[in-house]
């Protein structure tokens, strides 16, 4: 009888370890995916585009080129 006891107390034993292994492993995982999809929450849109209200002077038209600089559009 003593022996039955004590093989159950082993085997509840190993079983409970392993519980606990795969709940920490669960805990791990949930962290990890949170953590994955905070970053890609927070990744910047692929397409963005800056836009720029430009006025110039007496109300003209201003063009802004590709190489960054302002121009007046003088076609009025």
């Amino acid at each position: 009888m003593e022996n039955l006891a004590t093989e159950i107390l082993h085997e509840l034993k190993a079983q409970s370890r392993r519980y606990f292994i795969m709940l920490v492993i669960t805990v791990i995982l949930l962290f990890a995916s949170n953590l994955a999809w905070l970053y890609a929450w927070n990744l910047p849109d692929k397409d963005v585009s800056e836009s720029y209200e430009l006025q110039g002077k007496d109300d003209a038209n201003v063009i802004y080129n590709n190489k960054g600089e302002v121009q007046l559009d003088d076609q009025n």
